[in-house]
């Protein structure tokens, strides 16, 4: 993924026709890019509001970013039995218990219906998918998984590019 700072960040939202009010609360501090090592591992990242229920996600399985806004759910309960879910997400087929499961939703911009995927309730996809998260280590021995690092990451890079298709992802020019 490029690397953003605030500016480029704030451009980016506008020239993706992010509504106002979610830009205003969204939160890329500078902490935030300071806290990523490799920008060129991400091809995924989520920027979320103060209660990390709405945000953007910043997509780039190639060359080019793309903007989705989305709703995050972080209860996914079994109807018959009343606990929370474990889910396998959408994106980056990591194994996560109810407790880290959530379910992400976004807008067609077009018709203005709703598209919802089951996902990592911290959205970490990218770091999933090359086993630098705890959970993406359970998650390989939970689903018995002999993919590499690589395999998985055009898995992902795939996955993504579904997506944006699937729900009419804004892409930009900066």
């Amino acid at each position: 993924m490029k690397t953003l700072n605030q500016n480029s960040f704030d451009t980016l939202l506008q020239d993706a026709g992010i509504k106002s009010r979610l830009r205003k609360d969204l939160k890329f501090v500078a902490s935030t890019a300071h806290l990523i090592d490799s920008w060129n591992e991400y091809e995924l990242l989520c920027i979320a509001d103060r209660t990390n229920d709405k945000g953007v996600l910043l997509l780039q399985p190639a060359s080019t970013l793309f903007v989705a806004p989305y709703e995050l759910s972080r209860t996914i309960v079994d109807s018959k039995t009343g606990r929370q879910r474990a889910i396998i997400c959408d994106f980056c087929y990591t194994w996560q218990p109810g407790s880290n499961a959530a379910s992400i939703t976004f807008t067609h911009p077009d018709d203005k219906r709703h598209i919802r995927f089951l996902c990592c309730g911290d959205l970490k996809c990218s770091q999933h998918v090359r086993t630098i998260t705890s959970a993406s280590i359970v998650s390989r021995s939970q689903l018995r998984e002999n993919l590499s690092n690589e395999d998985r990451v055009e898995r992902l890079k795939m996955k993504i590019t579904e997506l944006i298709d699937h729900i009419g992802a804004r892409s930009t020019t900066s």
